[in-house]
């Protein structure tokens, strides 16, 4: 596979076939399900991985009602104007999925965002950056025995599930009005390699990085990815970045980085639903 280098416009790091929006784009995008609904508000599904990173966004919300499904806990109310579904999914592909697929089917949701924490395998990525995906895919599925491409799933139209232009162009314009918040830290745009391993550096790493080229690596988005997809839903993975994959220590231990990450994230998750609100005010599609 070969590897689809990065270009930076106006401070942000772009990978190819990304682009900035300059608003009606990404605005008809986002409100085709609006008008397809007699105008009614969108509905936006926010899954997190662990406790400490839906806290924030639970804190946040205006609460109305929660449901419990297939053992996860699904949170109703409205966040920064906009109305949402959060749930906590748990680590690992199969927790995003079932997650994710429950998430689809039991809500009208018009789109999905899953936020978290990874690790890069790219030494232009440092600890604490964010990365939002072109597209996610599962870097432990192999059968490559019988002719397949690494990660290639059979009998799917594609493997390499594409993320929401229009959304990947909203966190991007959100990244540049709150990007004094953020302690430096800088916005990328890349593919996400997701797995049921944690990858500490060494042979694993290597090759992850050589044949996907990951902007980030973790445990859950290409699930969540793959379940979005299946279901049309548009989706964007949002990740704060943790390490750079390797045994060498990061400026902060994770204890330490965590509360940044989280804060980082739902600043940036926040702006995004503020946008979209800003928008729907001026009746822009």
């Amino acid at each position: 596979m070969s590897s689809k280098p990065a270009k930076v416009i106006g401070g942000i790091v772009l990978g190819a076939g990304a682009a900035v929006g300059a608003g009606v784009g990404l605005i008809k995008g986002l409100h085709k399900a609006i008008q397809n609904n007699n105008s009614t508000m969108p509905l936006y599904g926010i899954i997190c991985p662990m406790e400490e990173e839906m806290a924030p966004f639970l804190e946040a919300m205006d609460v109305r009602q929660t449901s419990v499904i297939s053992g996860l806990t699904f949170t109703e109310g409205s966040l920064c104007g906009q109305s949402v579904v959060l749930v906590q999914c748990g680590v690992g592909k199969v927790n995003a999925a079932v997650c994710a697929q429950a998430l689809c089917s039991h809500f009208p949701i018009d789109a999905l965002i899953n936020v978290g924490v990874a690790g890069t395998t790219q030494a232009d990525i440092h600890q604490g950056d964010l990365v939002a995906s072109t597209d996610a895919v599962q870097h432990d599925f192999d059968i490559t025995v019988r002719g397949f491409a690494p990660g290639e799933i059979p009998d799917l139209p594609e493997w390499d599930f594409k993320a929401s232009t229009a959304l990947l162009d909203l966190a991007a314009r959100a990244y540049e009005l709150c990007k004094d918040d953020m302690d430096g830290a800088a916005f990328h745009v890349g593919r996400i390699a997701s797995g049921d391993q944690f990858i500490a550096g060494g042979p694993r790493a290597d090759a992850i990085h050589n044949t996907f080229d990951p902007a980030a690596v973790e445990m859950e988005g290409a699930a969540v990815a793959q379940a979005a997809a299946l279901n049309d839903v548009p989706f964007l993975i949002l990740r704060a970045i943790s390490d750079n994959a390797d045994a060498n220590a990061p400026t902060l231990t994770y204890d330490e980085f965590l509360p940044l990450a989280i804060r980082h994230s739902f600043t940036l998750v926040c702006k995004m639903l503020t946008l979209i609100k800003e928008n729907d005010k001026l009746s822009l599609g």
